[in-house]
């Protein structure tokens, strides 16, 4: 009968798989210092990665500071390459220079594909030879299931793992680098003026989180790798392929409740991968072509000058001093677009905005504004207006999908 219930999680995947829904989240969750296994539920099947690659990257560069090939204060130059990663990305410049410390830490927080890209070329050479050198670790750490082809996790044919795997890298890492497991747990980075908080919902809000790690992406779903103390009971879940952020965060947190009574099983290095395909998801999270977050800011801006007559932590009352103010100037600018925008660093502030002006009439306009104390204004020429609107982009990317 044993036997009949631990089959009915992959006849029923199958069936729904079969009926063009999405398979259920593969998962699991060991203890974190003997890796005995305490629930898990198709954690061989293979899956997509997503960013959970950056815990192999992470886990390589750890190995060459050990090693004493690289150190924190090391300066990575940054390629071409690596400053033109899509996705996640810290805004890195081609020809700057990062510190290996600030890198790895913009890998964990803010999961920053172009840091990763700039870490594997320092290391390797390449990125193809880094990648080569993450399966070649994933062998001897037994992860016999992972395949990798970059070190972002970026989807592309072969590029694979499962959840049994990701749990034996993030065992490695707290049992390997016991000295830098603390980065996992980072809430925010300073980066140039910015302070960046973590998109990494778990750390941020599940008592007694320790890391680790986000990811996704359409044919991934919405996978996360978390590590939690409690009572002195540490435990490491793994989940792979939800469909929505929401329900990734429930599972986790329901796991991790689970680990810290639940009897242990059987060892991790003992539970067998399997050779099926890993399931797409990119029907169901990201339906009609559509990335969670995409949003047609740059449609709504009209071209153009802006000017800035409300700012602040309240949308309402910005909402609210924009129209006023839109009222005021209207017959001097002669139009514009009032848009409220978002001002995602150091906490989420709100822009109001008087959009689509001529550049005589914003400044003209503005420079009334400005005569009273009360009355602050702030012009934008198109390219501030462009860097407004992408900001608030990546803000609801990141916010939406790692």
């Amino acid at each position: 009968m044993r036997k009949l219930i631990l089959a009915l999680p992959v006849l029923l995947a199958s069936a729904a798989a079969g009926a063009g829904e999405a398979p259920p989240p593969a998962s699991i969750v060991i203890d974190a210092v003997s890796g005995a296994i305490l629930q898990q539920s198709q954690a061989g099947q293979p899956r997509h990665p997503a960013s959970l690659t950056k815990m192999m990257t992470v886990y390589l560069a750890f190995q060459a500071m050990a090693a004493g090939k690289a150190d924190a204060a090391t300066r990575i130059t940054v390629s071409d390459k690596a400053a033109s990663q899509g996705g996640s990305v810290l805004g890195l410049k081609a020809g700057s220079t990062i510190g290996l410390a600030e890198a790895l830490k913009s890998l964990v927080v803010r999961s920053a594909n172009d840091s990763a890209v700039a870490v594997a070329e320092h290391l390797a050479g390449s990125e193809a030879a880094f990648a080569q050198r993450m399966s070649e670790q994933a062998q001897r750490l037994g992860m016999n299931a992972s395949h990798f082809l970059n070190a972002t996790g970026l989807t592309a044919p072969g590029h694979l793992t499962t959840a049994r795997d990701m749990a034996v890298l993030a065992l490695a890492l707290r049992r390997d680098f016991p000295q830098r497991w603390p980065l996992f747990a980072s809430t925010s980075m300073h980066w140039g003026k910015a302070n960046l908080p973590t998109v990494n919902g778990f750390v941020a809000s599940y008592p007694g989180a320790e890391g680790l790690k986000t990811g996704f992406t359409c044919p991934a779903g919405y996978n996360l790798a978390a590590a939690a103390t409690r009572n002195g009971h540490s435990a490491i879940a793994i989940v792979m392929g939800a469909a929505a952020k929401g329900q990734r965060l429930t599972l986790t947190s329901g796991l991790m409740n689970k680990a810290f009574t639940a009897p242990a099983g059987g060892n991790l290095l003992q539970l067998a991968n399997d050779d099926r395909s890993p399931p797409d998801l990119s029907a169901q999270v990201c339906a009609g072509g559509t990335m969670p977050g995409d949003i047609a800011s740059a449609a709504r801006m009209p071209p153009g000058w802006a000017i800035e007559v409300a700012f602040g932590r309240d949308e309402a009352a910005v909402r609210r001093k924009l129209a006023q103010r839109q009222r005021e100037v209207s017959p001097a600018l002669g139009g514009g677009k009032p848009i409220v925008t978002i001002k995602p660093f150091d906490g989420v502030r709100y822009r109001g905005l008087i959009a689509g002006l001529k550049e005589d009439k914003a400044i003209s306009v503005c420079l009334k504004l400005r005569q009273t104390d009360e009355n602050n204004c702030l012009v934008l020429p198109p390219a501030a207006v462009a860097g407004a609107v992408e900001a608030e982009r990546r803000w609801r990317m990141l916010s939406a999908r790692e």
